[in-house]
């Protein structure tokens, strides 16, 4: 597995933008698929752009037809991942073709519903990793060719029984090409594991007639049997009747065959159904967060109204409190004669206050008297001896009001008024 010294100087050559989810992401993944590799690969987009991406080379194992294959695969991820899905390819070798499906291209691109629903962190690198195990599984992006340095089988008689033995019923087209890992057969399964009857290394199962020579006029011949060329005699050897097989093996064949068609078809059906339940499975666990999220909202929401209901309800008890002391003011005082003197609805508390604002106003209107005064003499509209005799008695009135006041503020214990 790569350190994360090594991860973390891939991501900033790349430029990614989120490092640490991104590296959190890559590590999920390396993790749990042991065949892929992350490296910094120049990569043109389908855009046309040019940049140098992170990607994750390697193998991804699936199970075909009851195989163990590893399907190449590289993951290009974008600068901004995983807040955008990465650009999936099939990367087949010098022995292999891509089969085109309406998932891959024939350049290898892959194209899943998954990737256009991308969201993180609902979706993710392995959940993408899944999806491609079960859509692999259910059609398999490559199949194997022949490698063209491989020749022609030297043996004339596998070549000859191969061509007979061909005309048997067999549950699968002979013609059919073979996935990736089964270069060199015609069916669905890896060499080796085929349940036919191979004619080079049994007698035929045919009935049992007599069987011509090598140089009969018919053109039949016989099939070797399996010793090595070194043991056999020329052409015009004798070779000995073989007796044939029972009748029961030949359909003991068949019946196998037949069985595991019937257990293949059953666990592409199981596969597909499982992919499904998969799928919805996801999609309900999304729901269910949601709906989760959605419960905790309401439950804030609710749990808000509760407390601003008691506020107010406070709020409101205070106020009516308030509106009841207010209404009992109103109705004592509705319908008692109207007060026409100012002064007398103003009143002191005790005789004391009443002397002190008295002798406040007296002040007060001595100051105001004196101001008149002297805008009138300034206007002539008094002589100056009319003006000193007044501001005389004015200010003697004046002194004798302060003068009470402070001695009364002094009483009360108030603070002294100075001019």
């Amino acid at each position: 597995m790569v350190s994360d010294e090594n991860l973390t100087s891939l991501l900033r050559q790349t430029r990614t933008k989120f490092e640490d989810v991104a590296k959190g992401d890559i590590k999920d993944v390396l993790r749990n698929y042991k065949d892929l590799t992350p490296k910094a690969q120049l990569h043109v987009f389908p855009d046309g752009t040019r940049r140098t991406a992170l990607c994750l080379a390697g193998t991804l194992p699936i199970t075909f037809k009851g195989a163990r294959y590893h399907i190449p695969i590289a993951l290009f991820l974008m600068d901004n991942h995983p807040y955008a899905p990465p650009f999936c390819y099939v990367c087949p070798t010098s022995n292999m073709k891509i089969r085109t499906s309406e998932q891959v291209d024939d350049k290898g691109r892959i194209f899943l519903p998954y990737l256009n629903e991308w969201q993180y962190p609902k979706y993710d690198t392995i959940g993408l990793l899944q999806v491609l195990t079960f859509a692999f599984e259910e059609k398999c992006p490559v199949f194997s060719v022949k490698n063209p340095r491989q020749t022609s089988d030297p043996n004339p008689s596998s070549r000859n029984s191969s061509s007979y033995s061909t005309g048997n019923t067999t549950p699968y087209p002979a013609g059919n090409t073979a996935p990736y890992p089964t270069s060199a057969s015609n069916t669905p399964y890896p060499v080796g594991q085929t349940n036919f009857p191979m004619p080079v290394a049994n007698p035929a199962p045919y009935p049992s007639f007599p069987m011509p020579n090598a140089g009969s006029a018919d053109g039949y011949r016989a099939p070797y049997s399996a010793y090595p060329s070194a043991m056999m005699p020329s052409s015009t050897s004798y070779f000995p009747n073989i007796p044939a097989p029972p009748r029961h093996a030949y359909a003991a064949q068949v019946r196998d065959s037949l069985l595991t068609a019937i257990e293949e078809r059953i666990m592409q059906k199981m596969r597909t159904r499982f992919g499904k339940m998969l799928e919805d499975t996801q999609r309900l666990d999304i729901c269910l967060s949601d709906m989760r999220l959605g419960q905790r909202q309401l439950r804030e929401h609710l749990e808000r109204a509760e407390r601003e209901q008691r506020e107010l309800d406070v709020t409101l008890s205070v106020y009516n409190a308030r509106k009841r002391d207010l209404t009992e003011i109103i109705s004592k005082y509705t319908g008692k004669d109207a007060v026409n003197d100012v002064d007398s609805s103003i009143d002191a508390a005790t005789p004391l206050h009443r002397q002190i604002f008295d002798n406040y106003a007296k002040d007060l209107a001595a100051d105001d008297l004196i101001y008149q005064l002297t805008t009138a003499m300034r206007k002539k509209v008094i002589t100056l001896q009319q003006y000193l005799t007044m501001i005389r008695q004015c200010a003697r009135k004046k002194f004798f009001a302060v003068a009470t006041m402070n001695k009364a503020r002094d009483v009360a214990g108030l603070p002294m008024i100075t001019q």
